[in-house]
């Protein structure tokens, strides 16, 4: 049985939420996203979390004005794939590839996330035969580390339960 952090049906979209970036973490929404070679291949439109462990699992990644002729969409890139640039305002998935981006499943607003659309993101990063499940929990994989994500713009002096964690509730 999935454990109630993999049920994907509380996966929600930060703006549709009564959730926000915990203060002093980059608010990464409008940011470019672009590849090891610097290639813009679109922008952050949203993040997708889980409003009950409070934890991104996924950017959503909008294709306009791209520099590798995508067509236009939005597409779901694991919160561990990505990582933000040490300096510059800008999200960077290292070693993606054109074909990788066009292997995704287009992404819409409101539409739920299930088994089958998560297995096929994560295949598109890692091979079927690896073996991504390390534990009970789908998401206990480097593909879903926020600190991975966040690693080199994180605060200074931030605990660990920040780094788990960078939504906050609303006042």
């Amino acid at each position: 049985m999935a454990s109630e952090d993999n049920d994907y049906s509380k996966l929600e979209e930060l703006s549709e939420s009564d959730f926000e970036i915990v203060d002093g973490q980059p608010d990464i929404q409008g940011w470019d996203v672009r590849d090891s070679d610097n290639n813009k291949i679109g922008e952050v439109d949203e993040l997708l979390f889980n409003p009950q462990s409070r934890k991104v699992r996924y950017v959503i990644l909008h294709m306009e004005n791209n520099d590798i002729d995508l067509e236009d969409g939005r597409v779901l890139i694991p919160i561990g794939v990505a990582e933000l640039h040490e300096e510059e305002d800008n999200v960077i998935i290292p070693d993606i590839t054109k074909a990788q981006i066009l292997a995704l499943p287009i992404y819409e607003r409101g539409r739920e996330i299930n088994t089958d659309t998560e297995a096929q993101i994560r295949n598109v990063f890692v091979s079927p035969e690896a073996n991504v499940m390390l534990g009970t929990d789908f998401y206990d994989h480097d593909h879903f580390s926020e600190t991975k994500f966040y690693g080199k713009r994180r605060q200074p002096g931030a605990d660990n339960e920040v780094s788990k964690s960078y939504l906050d509730e609303p006042e």
